[in-house]
């Protein structure tokens, strides 16, 4: 769940914009049902909370257990046609004119700008509330005391590619976002040094060849490697039909492009059925054939002022999704650990503390959206948040 960046939407030609409305908030829907589910599984993940309630409905709350991180597919398929609408912006047909407009050093400093800020903001909370709760809280989803190579290689989201425990859950995800637009940004360079060499060839065509050749052989192999799961090609075939979904979307033919969506995830299903593939898949052939979400108002006004409700919290929790992800963790475990030390054996109990911790993931992510993601990304602001998340490291380290 990892936010991708809006900024491609805000630049778009309002021609592009009017036409495409409905497809934004298809997006926004897509991922504010992610957010739920991503906070939810890890309440029934890390949360001693979840062992007590989930015997009041067995069976939903093991579906939540078992399958609650699927929701990372709607991230990664919603990411990928972003990113694409962002990119393409860039790609005329020859790369004559691309390094007028493209920078690779560019697009991916803004990337790690918007995600570690943030990211570090978050962690800066976590490691503060674990150290906080360690006494009164023995268990197992608590993180170590960090040390100061565990504060540069999250600072630098290498954790997972290092080996080196994570201090809050999810956040392999935000390293995967990053690694696959620099992956994507890097299919833009290669298409252009190709398109130099051979004029006759269409840079955007190439652009595109280049994606789709990535997901398949992700989704054909890549994704079948379960010691690959920490490198971003393993998530590519997902980001890459979301790509692709995009791409058909800008198509006069898109019967066509659909048709090699469809072909692409039904070969990849035939080799090893995955549900995580065939939820991706079902999301990027929504997205590449539905038309636009008509906008509430066409029945009568109370309908459409409820409507327009919902519609804009929707696209609230989609906006705040990425901060709700980062710091739903750090909350949980202060909901957690408070109904620890009550020792509240009802069930129902149980469940109210749940809820009430997807209440206030909500109301700090709102926060951490306002105080931190909100704010013009910058340098000097990455610096400010990383010295907070060592200064945080160090307390941690002296209370151990």
């Amino acid at each position: 769940m990892l936010k991708a960046d809006l900024d491609s939407i805000r630049h778009f030609s309002p021609a592009t914009a009017s036409s495409d409305g409905g497809r934004w908030f298809l997006l926004d829907v897509i991922k504010a049902i992610g957010c739920v589910l991503i906070v939810w599984h890890h309440l029934a993940v890390y949360s001693p909370m979840f062992d007590r309630v989930m015997w009041l409905a067995p069976d939903p709350f093991a579906a939540l257990y078992n399958h609650g991180q699927l929701a990372v597919q709607a991230f990664l398929v919603v990411a990928g046609f972003l990113s694409a609408a962002q990119l393409l912006r860039f790609v005329p047909v020859s790369a004559q004119s691309l390094s007028a407009h493209f920078s690779v050093p560019h697009l991916l400093a803004k990337r790690y700008l918007r995600l570690a800020i943030p990211l570090m903001a978050a962690l800066t909370f976590t490691v503060c509330v674990t150290a906080l709760v360690r006494p009164w809280y023995p268990h197992d989803s608590l993180s170590d005391a960090p040390r100061v190579w565990t504060l540069v290689v999250h600072a630098l989201m290498l954790q997972d590619l290092l080996g080196v425990p994570a201090l809050s859950a999810g956040i392999w995800y935000v390293a995967i976002d990053f690694q696959l637009f620099a992956i994507a940004v890097g299919c833009v360079w290669l298409a252009g040094q190709i398109q130099r060499w051979q004029p006759r060839f269409n840079l955007r065509g190439l652009t595109v060849l280049l994606w789709l050749l990535l997901s398949a052989l992700s989704l054909d192999w890549w994704n079948r490697q379960d010691n690959l799961d920490v490198q971003g090609l393993y998530f590519f075939g997902s980001y890459g039909l979301g790509m692709l979904a995009y791409r058909v979307r800008l198509s006069r033919i898109t019967a066509k492009g659909w048709s090699i969506i469809f072909v692409l995830g039904l070969f990849a299903l035939w080799l090893e059925p995955r549900m995580r593939m065939g939820l991706a898949w079902g999301l990027a052939l929504m997205l590449a054939a539905l038309p636009p979400i008509a906008a509430p108002g066409a029945a009568s006004a109370a309908v459409a002022s409820v409507g327009a409700r919902w519609q804009r919290a929707i696209s609230s929790l989609a906006e705040k999704s990425y901060s709700v992800f980062l710091v739903h963790f750090a909350v949980s475990l202060l909901v957690s650990a408070a109904w620890y030390q009550a020792d509240w054996q009802d069930p129902w109990a149980n469940l109210a503390g749940m809820c009430l911790s997807f209440a206030l993931s909500l109301c700090a992510g709102s926060v951490l959206y306002r105080a931190v993601e909100r704010r013009p990304a910058t340098w000097g602001h990455l610096l400010l948040w990383q010295l907070a998340f060592v200064l945080s490291g160090g307390l941690a380290m002296a209370l151990a």
